[in-house]
């Protein structure tokens, strides 16, 4: 059951941070709908890199996921703010509340010891 419960919390991480990586990639290439020129929406500035792929949203999002900001990528977009806004709080809350579980299942442990 332990094994289980773990894999459930590791696959669960992943998976919102998936999510979110699809919902950059999602947000960064529709398109705008402020003019009537075909252009991207963008939102998100990489260093040296015109044309992101999936790995380049994929390490936004783990970074967002792992420490509640972001690193050397600039968002230059009110919605991209938003969204990495939602996804670092939401991080932050899981990540919390998985450490204080762990916490908690370890102080657990040492009481039934003694």
């Amino acid at each position: 059951h332990l094994m289980l419960s773990v894999m459930t919390i590791v696959s669960s991480w992943f998976l919102v941070q998936t999510i979110f990586t699809l919902q950059y990639a999602h947000t960064f290439y529709r398109d705008c709908p402020e003019n009537d020129i075909d252009q991207k929406a963008g939102g998100l500035d990489f260093p040296r890199e015109c044309d992101p792929d999936y790995w380049d949203f994929l390490y936004f999002s783990f970074v967002i996921g792992m420490t509640s900001q972001v690193s050397d990528i600039q968002t230059t977009s009110r919605i991209m703010r938003r969204l990495a806004l939602i996804h670092g709080v939401l991080s932050f809350f899981f990540n919390t509340t998985i450490l204080a579980m762990g916490i908690n299942i370890i102080a657990g442990l040492i009481q039934s010891q003694s």
